[in-house]
């Protein structure tokens, strides 16, 4: 699936070849969104190699599927939907990873992620969905309600708030 946004956004499914790419992202955004969130050492002890490897696990598993969100030729966003990483209660689907880089946030690059995500969920005929995310990350809580999510679930470190189709 490729798709543009009105900002000339293409949106796509990740290719091993994104990978270094997606690993270097995610380093990024960990940068600007958790400093005072996640221990200093956490942050500078980052391991691009490491995520890369996993982002190359994410391509390779049939189950979930890695979109990427690209301007020109960078990488500036990501979003994993599909199976649970870790189940939880009934929910067959989840959003498992959204990560845009802080200058391209408020350009509906989210919203369109979610609106793959919507259509995903439905296509493999789910009618529910859920993520989780940091209990400190109070900017991505407001999103994720704002796009018609609802909590239903709080626990020491994450909220998970779920969705309907």
């Amino acid at each position: 699936m490729q798709t543009k946004d009105k900002k000339n956004i293409v949106f796509r499914e990740a290719c091993l070849g994104d990978c270094y790419d997606l690993a270097v992202l995610k380093g990024k955004v960990w940068n600007t969104t958790y400093q005072g969130i996640y221990p200093q050492e956490k942050l500078t002890g980052y391991d691009v190699e490491k995520n890369k490897r996993i982002f190359e696990n994410m391509v390779d598993n049939p189950e979930i599927t890695l979109y990427v969100a690209v301007d020109g030729s960078k990488i500036v966003g990501l979003m994993t939907c599909g199976k649970p990483y870790r189940p939880f209660r009934e929910y067959g689907q989840e959003i498992g990873l959204l990560y845009i880089l802080k200058e391209y946030q408020r350009q509906g690059i989210g919203t369109t992620f979610f609106d793959m995500a919507r259509k995903q969920v439905a296509e493999k005929g789910n009618k529910e969905f859920f993520l989780s995310v940091n209990k400190k990350n109070y900017d991505a809580q407001k999103f994720y309600i704002a796009m018609g999510g609802t909590v239903i679930c709080e626990e020491r470190e994450q909220v998970r708030i779920g969705y309907k189709i």
